[in-house]
């Protein structure tokens, strides 16, 4: 492990600085953020079923929003400024990377433990189910090795996270993994965005891209990304899968867009915050994109014009055939998570913080969830407020303020025009995770685990 104190005027400690700056939470939670949703999934097969990484750890429904139950960060094996990212598979398992491995739940989700095997103790920075068939699915390990190296590698899983074997070969050393994903249309072109360290305070954006399912990696520069503007893939075009979105995590965010597999780059948006949501609609056509500071803007794919269509700070965004899901702040949209029928221009809440129903009463005593996650939610349904919910549903509520386009964020009316999937960089998509992927080139994965165990 390389010395903290040797780095302290790095790029990478400004890298952290500048990530903890973006996540600087208003109101201190239990490990002192913000209680904020980060990224949702979808279930492939049932869209009834949604999992959300918050900052507390996991929330998730099977009923459409109506009921919400809470996976704690203990149960997880992680805690502190890490967000997992995380996926449902077909057989209902979630599945989220953590600093130890990767995490796999049991179907109904009362279990949780690590995987172990050959991810034990590989700090896991992305998962993702393969399109089309959700028994399928990648994860990305990336690992700091001394000397600016790392060891970033592929896995794969065809029974729904059973199993997990290495696909193809590790990338090259000098890459510093973010974010995975495989083409739509072909499990085995797969994209892996992140930084190629050339010196200890010089990193290139770059996409590294396998057509032959990790045999062979080809390692691509991203124009415009650099040491303060780390890469994050925010979707593949589900028509072309030589065409993907990328998001560069600043604190003015830009969107590009490359449509030849990163040869060439070109950015189509630039915002005045981060960019915390992106979100492409499924059959590939419309585009949404936003942040805290920057509303919602859409555009259509084929010419890339942006227009603003509600003023409401999103901190996720998440496009399905029935739905566009946002996650948003409470205290300033009046829901956490919330659904649009009009491509963004109006949201109905499906989630309320204070309205979180708990660990899931279904799991018995000997389950995970039981055992380990009754007593810390003791101190999280104070912090959250959840006797002041008034439906007692622990989802969805009366309408929101995530109004007409152009909406301010007190509800007040605004003109707007009809509207109308991906991860914003789950997991992967947000300043936190930032910090935890930078922190493997200073070797902190590995002391936070080591401290982990000491307390």
């Amino acid at each position: 492990m390389r010395d903290l104190s040797l780095l302290r005027s790095s790029t990478l400690v400004r890298a952290i600085t500048f990530s903890l700056a973006l996540a600087a939470p208003a109101v201190a939670h239990a490990n002192g953020r913000f209680p904020d949703a980060q990224q949702l999934v979808v279930h492939p097969n049932d869209p009834n079923q949604i999992a959300v990484q918050v900052t507390y750890g996991f929330i998730r429904t099977r009923d459409g929003g109506q009921t919400w139950h809470w996976t704690c960060e203990q149960a997880a094996s992680y805690g502190g400024v890490l967000d997992p990212p995380i996926a449902l598979v077909e057989s209902d398992a979630m599945i989220a990377g953590v600093f130890d491995g990767l995490v796999v739940t049991s179907p109904d989700g009362c279990d949780v433990g690590l995987y172990g095997g050959e991810l034990t103790d590989r700090f896991t920075v992305d998962v993702s189910t393969i399109k089309g068939d959700p028994s399928r699915a990648i994860a990305l390990s990336s690992d700091g090795i001394g000397s600016n190296g790392f060891d970033t590698r592929v896995w794969k899983t065809t029974d729904s996270a059973l199993t997990w074997t290495q696909l193809g070969i590790a990338l090259p050393n000098d890459f510093l993994a973010f974010t995975l994903d495989a083409a739509p249309d072909d499990e085995n072109l797969l994209y892996v965005s992140g930084f190629r360290v050339v010196a200890s305070n010089d990193y290139v954006g770059s996409l590294a891209v396998s057509a032959d399912g990790g045999q062979t990696w080809e390692v691509k520069p991203i124009q415009g990304s650099d040491n303060d503007s780390g890469p994050y893939i925010a979707a593949i075009d589900p028509n072309d899968s030589q065409t993907l979105y990328v998001r560069l995590a600043s604190l003015a965010g830009v969107l590009l867009v490359t449509h030849d597999a990163g040869n060439t780059w070109q950015p189509i948006f630039t915002g005045e915050g981060a960019l915390l949501g992106f979100a492409l609609s499924p059959d590939g056509s419309e585009i949404r994109v936003g942040g805290d500071i920057d509303g919602i803007w859409k555009a259509s794919t084929t010419d890339l014009s942006f227009e603003k269509i509600n003023d409401m700070g999103v901190r996720c965004l998440t496009w399905t055939p029935d739905y566009l899901y946002a996650c948003a702040r409470e205290a300033l949209a009046d829901f956490t998570i919330g659904r649009s029928t009009d491509g963004g221009v109006t949201f109905e809440p499906i989630h309320h913080l204070n309205c979180l129903g708990g660990p899931d009463p279904a799991c018995e005593a000997g389950t995970t969830i039981a055992d380990v996650c009754e007593a810390p939610w003791g101190m999280t349904k104070q912090l959250i407020q959840t006797e002041t919910c008034e439906d007692g549903s622990g989802g969805a509520g009366g309408s929101g303020q995530g109004g007409a386009g152009g909406a301010a964020t007190d509800g007040g009316d605004a003109d707007g025009d009809d509207g109308c999937s991906c991860r914003a960089g789950a997991g992967t998509s947000n300043a936190a995770s930032a910090i935890a992927l930078v922190a493997i080139a200073l070797g902190a994965g590995r002391l936070l685990r080591a401290r982990r165990r000491r307390l």
